[in-house]
């Protein structure tokens, strides 16, 4: 009668522990995916995650960047300074109202020429000083220019080209010295008609600014020097970080976008330096 006891718990005993056994293999098999627990530099320790192709992990820095062409280098991040020359804004018109800005001393304002004022053609001189407003008209095409990052937004330096002014109606109401048959007379605002040719030379320090109300698109040839916390992927899709890009000369697609908590965003694909 003991031995019958004896069997029967023995047999109990090994049931119950092959059912746990089970269960534990079970478990591990679903839990097999999670995360691993890697050794960090320092003696720290953190975990380690596998993303799905295309996806990064919370705090990544990298940003999803389409490698670009041979020979050329993708740029993305938030940038602190930016500087650029030989940039042409796209679109190159930007619309009235706008306000040129220029510190009043020899060399420094602009020229309208290809004008008419009440019929007669005439030339339009600014010497700088108080700010160029141009109220109404269909707007200024701006050629080459250079562009850096101020504290107001995108400031464009217009001295380095000539630009252009769209076929229309304008009213500029700055005091101006208007000259119109060899005699030229100081106005404290004009209207004028802009025909095929007219242009404005601007010179010196004369510059507009593009507030942060939106993207800004610059392109180049020309010279990039950018600084902040950049990510710079190349042709075989390799990434790397930099706090500053240069590039002396070469082809530029630059893309400025205000940033939502302040400051701004760049996306650009250059030549590579």
């Amino acid at each position: 009668m003991r031995l019958r006891w004896f069997l029967l718990l023995s047999s109990v005993l090994l049931a119950a522990i092959g059912t746990t056994v089970v269960v534990a293999d079970r478990l591990d098999d679903q839990s097999g995916g999670g995360d691993q627990v890697i050794q960090l530099p320092g003696g720290e320790s953190g975990t380690s995650t596998t993303d799905a192709p295309g996806t990064t992990t919370p705090g990544d820095t990298a940003t999803d960047v389409v490698a670009p062409a041979a020979g050329e280098v993708a740029v993305s991040g938030t940038v602190t300074a930016v500087h650029l020359e030989g940039a042409v804004l796209d679109p190159r018109t930007v619309p009235t109202p706008l306000t040129l800005v220029s510190e009043r001393g020899f060399g420094n304002g602009g020229e309208i020429t290809g004008v008419t004022i009440a019929g007669k053609d005439s030339a339009i001189v600014w010497d700088g000083g108080r700010p160029f407003v141009l109220s109404s008209g269909p707007g200024l095409v701006l050629g080459a220019v250079t562009a850096d990052l101020a504290t107001d937004g995108v400031r464009l330096t217009l001295g380095d080209d000539g630009h252009s002014l769209a076929p229309g109606t304008y009213r500029l109401n700055t005091p101006v010295a208007v000259g119109s048959a060899g005699i030229a007379t100081s106005r404290d605002a004009v209207s004028f008609e802009a025909g095929p040719e007219a242009t404005f030379e601007a010179s010196g320090d004369t510059a507009l600014v593009l507030g942060p109300t939106g993207p800004h698109r610059l392109l180049g040839p020309g010279r990039v020097h950018l600084e902040g916390r950049l990510t710079v992927t190349d042709s075989t899709g390799a990434r790397r970080s930099a706090t500053a890009f240069d590039l002396d000369e070469g082809a530029f697609d630059l893309l400025l976008t205000p940033a939502a908590g302040g400051g701004w965003t760049v996306s650009a694909t250059t030549d590579a330096p």
